[in-house]
């Protein structure tokens, strides 16, 4: 690490403790004692005042209600974070509303061959979402559902949840909330009835933390999950390249098994309800995404049955 680069980090790393020590600054940043002690004197000429104690415990602390001077980042960190700007355009994303202002920020601080090297960037990368002929848009068209960050942050303080729909109210304990097909849903275990639903987010009409008398213990919750799973009855091998498509739209509840040490196979189990006739849809249309590196091992027969009238179909539709 630079020097330079070293000093910021090590500044963040000790206002953000209230005493640490010489060993514990060396063993963090993989320095000897004599490179910690020059940093340290750098740090306090820099202006963030430090009271040092001795003896065979002693160490160093910030005094308190001191301020860190501005942050300051380098070229690579500016292009970094300028970078994710520009890749999540036009994405539903929630907290990224104010991103018009952040992003002015950002350039704001950029010298002026930063700022050079950063609209040189804009015109060069094209995402997903960019528009080719107009690379330099920079209108936002971020939509995220309304109920979304209110669920997000009601989730940073319990995960135990009244969500209410059009169609009335569930109280749920949120596993996951995931976006798909452009679109967002909650993966959450209904607490009264004791199985797990799918809601789209954009159904959501209000979100409400769970009363207190009402909140059950996690312990409570993972054994009523524990007895109510049922076992996985979709199996799938994955080869390097369906892994890969994996990455790039991971299936929202299961995780991939690695079969090597080099992550080149992998297999994916999963329970799908053979009754859910959108379940089996969205699912079809998933596995197919994979490509041909995904083979099934086991399936309901309804899934079995939905992915060959579906090859039958793409098949009729080629051109002789």
């Amino acid at each position: 690490m630079h020097k330079t680069d070293r000093i910021n980090t090590m500044m963040r790393y000790i206002n953000n403790r209230q005493y640490f020590t010489i060993r514990e600054l060396m063993t963090h940043f993989s320095v000897s004692r004599s490179t910690v002690i020059r940093d340290l004197n750098t740090i306090q000429e820099l202006g963030m005042p430090l009271t040092a104690s001795v003896g065979r415990d002693g160490g160093y602390a910030v005094l308190q209600n001191q301020l860190l001077p501005a942050v300051q980042f380098n070229s690579e960190e500016l292009k970094a974070l300028f970078v994710s700007f520009l890749a999540t355009l036009n994405t539903q994303l929630p907290y990224l509303q104010n991103r018009n202002t952040l992003t002015e920020k950002l350039v704001a601080i950029a010298s002026q061959s930063q700022q050079d090297d950063l609209l040189t960037l804009q015109e060069l990368l094209v995402f997903d979402h960019t528009n080719p002929r107009n690379p330099k848009l920079t209108e936002l068209t971020d939509y995220a559902p309304a109920q979304l960050k209110p669920l997000l942050n009601a989730c940073l303080t319990t995960r135990q949840l009244v969500l209410t729909t059009a169609t009335g109210a569930q109280t749920v304990w949120i596993r996951h909330v995931f976006s798909r097909q452009a679109n967002w849903y909650v993966d959450a275990w209904n607490l009264t009835s004791h199985h797990f639903v799918q809601l789209a987010i954009d159904q959501l009409t209000a979100v409400a933390p769970v009363t207190q008398e009402k909140v059950l213990q996690p312990a409570a919750i993972a054994t009523a999950i524990k007895r109510a799973q049922p076992q996985p009855n979709v199996k799938l091998t994955l080869n390097a390249d369906a892994i890969q498509q994996w990455h790039n739209h991971p299936h929202p509840t299961a995780v991939l098994q690695y079969q090597d040490a080099f992550q080149q196979t992998a297999i994916l189990e999963c329970v799908l309800d053979p009754t859910n006739q959108q379940q089996l849809i969205d699912f079809s249309r998933w596995y197919l995404y994979l490509g041909a590196g995904a083979r099934i091992i086991q399936a309901p027969t309804p899934l079995i049955t939905l992915l060959k009238q579906t090859a039958q179909h793409l098949l009729t539709q080629l051109p002789q």
